[in-house]
């Protein structure tokens, strides 16, 4: 009988802790995430090109330096957004993350890919056959390989041609 009470307050303890970690944490990493691309002037609904990753350009959480990256914050509370990239020469990516971290949607942009955008709507009961459902803010992240100089400028030159924007 005395290790009943004990046993109680440890299981409830490890159930809550698991929720505020798997639930909590994640939206709060995003948040901080969108807080610092705010404060690095990246706006919302367009894509915005990295630098070429090296070791002067690398921070604690190291992107691979053989990859072109660009990023599109959207918010999907302010209606609907279409997300397209253009296929490439060689290997290319681009994936949507949601609020909490998770990768909801990934697309093949090489150069036998199909892919030919994608509508992010508010998860609701009316959602768009086709279109991904997704409450709130999002990351759209563009990935090609560029090993050279040479094919991160390539690289770069794809992103004036990818769309991040809000429908009407």
């Amino acid at each position: 009988m005395r290790l009943i009470v004990p046993i109680i307050v440890f299981l409830i303890t490890g159930v809550l802790a698991h929720v505020v970690v798997l639930g909590g944490i994640p939206g709060f990493i995003m948040g901080k995430a969108h807080q610092t691309f705010e404060a690095q002037g990246i706006p919302f609904y367009q894509f915005v090109a990295s630098p070429r990753q090296t070791p002067q350009t690398q921070r604690i959480v190291r992107p691979s330096p053989d990859l072109a990256y660009a990023i599109c914050r959207f918010d999907t509370t302010q209606g609907p957004v279409f997300i397209n990239a253009p296929k490439g020469q060689g290997y290319g990516s681009l994936s949507i993350f949601n609020s909490h971290t998770d990768n909801v949607f990934v697309a093949n942009l090489g150069p036998e890919s199909d892919f030919s955008g994608i509508e992010v709507r508010r998860a609701a009961a009316n959602t768009r056959p086709g279109a991904l459902a997704l409450n709130g803010r999002g990351i759209a992240l563009i990935r090609r390989l560029a090993p050279t100089q040479e094919a991160h400028d390539l690289a770069s030159d794809l992103v004036s041609e990818s769309i991040c924007e809000r429908l009407e």
